[in-house]
């Protein structure tokens, strides 16, 4: 009998639960059960020598198509913001090349294998019916990370780096009042207890929220975009499609999906200015975000998407 590639989704109790070993591979892993391919272990920063040796044994024994899941955001330098040291990066490199076909939430836009597949985040929380109106929210904006003192005035070298996350903490607390902006320094390693406490304050904070700040951290795609689409909420964000790979580059283009900030400008705060201003737009982005988290985030359409894709090499 023929059975279906499956995505595994966790439902899970912490906020945010990405960052574990355990929630990434259960969260983004892809398992596949058809009898035509065969999916790789997914890369993880801890592998050792003999976890790649291992992996590359089920590549080069495999006589189907073979799918690896990529979760960093360079080729060149995949250990950045990961600890994994140089030799780990090469190994990376080469086991990777092993495939027939990479997937992943932010593969680089170029320098990489022929064949790709861009499959965003799922988020970690779960998907409204329909988004709800914005016009009688608690917050103008929210947002929930590690971030640190930004520690300069200028325009960031990487968007990556911590500091600037605190740097555009700061353009909106002095653009906006104190009381229409949320700031959530994210606990990673609380009590089970206090992770469920603060899932529930997370979901209704976004939910009571006008825009959702999704900057890059680990990589430039992270688990607010999807969330802040899930709950049908306008996710405020970089130019995304001009760094990673992205379903529908023109949407994002054109501003359809985001509210999109320029780092080199330095106008986040004007951005989200004009946004408050025209409540039409802002509820237009909130929609097609949700729409667009619904076709390309949940676990199952990625599925589908990854089937039809492997069937194809």
């Amino acid at each position: 009998m023929r059975r279906r590639l499956r995505v595994l989704a966790l439902e899970a109790d912490q906020f945010p639960n990405w960052w574990t070993k355990s929630a990434v591979t259960s969260a983004m892993s892809m398992v596949a059960s058809r009898p035509d391919v065969v999916v790789l272990p997914m890369p993880q920063c801890t592998w050792t020598r003999r976890d790649f040796e291992a992996a590359a044994r089920v590549a080069d024994a495999s006589r189907r198509p073979t799918v690896v899941y990529y979760p960093f955001d360079s080729w060149d330098d995949p250990a950045r913001g990961w600890q994994g040291p140089l030799h780990w990066r090469d190994r990376l490199r080469r086991y990777v090349a092993r495939a027939d076909l990479v997937a992943g939430p932010q593969l680089p836009l170029e320098g990489g294998p022929r064949r790709t597949l861009a499959l965003p985040y799922p988020p970690l929380v779960r998907r409204r019916s329909e988004p709800a109106a914005t016009a009688a929210t608690t917050w103008d904006v929210h947002f929930a990370g590690a971030y640190r003192d930004p520690g300069w005035a200028g325009s960031p070298v990487d968007t990556r780096d911590r500091r600037y996350r605190g740097h555009l903490v700061r353009r909106l607390r002095e653009a906006l009042p104190a009381e229409r902006v949320v700031v959530r320094q994210a606990q990673y390693w609380a009590e089970p207890e206090v992770r469920r406490q603060l899932r529930r304050r997370y979901v209704h904070e976004l939910d009571h929220s006008r825009i959702v700040l999704a900057p890059a951290g680990y990589g430039y795609l992270t688990f607010r975009h999807a969330d802040g689409w899930a709950r049908g909420r306008a996710v405020l964000s970089e130019a995304l499609h001009r760094l990673v790979q992205v379903p529908e580059p023109e949407r994002w283009e054109r501003g359809e999906l985001c509210l999109l900030y320029d780092p080199a400008g330095d106008d986040v705060a004007d951005v989200v200015g004009a946004a408050l201003a025209r409540p039409d737009r802002l509820a237009a982005v909130a929609r097609a975000g949700w729409e667009y988290g619904r076709c390309w985030t949940d676990p199952g359409a990625q599925a589908t998407q990854l089937a039809a894709t492997a069937a194809a090499l």
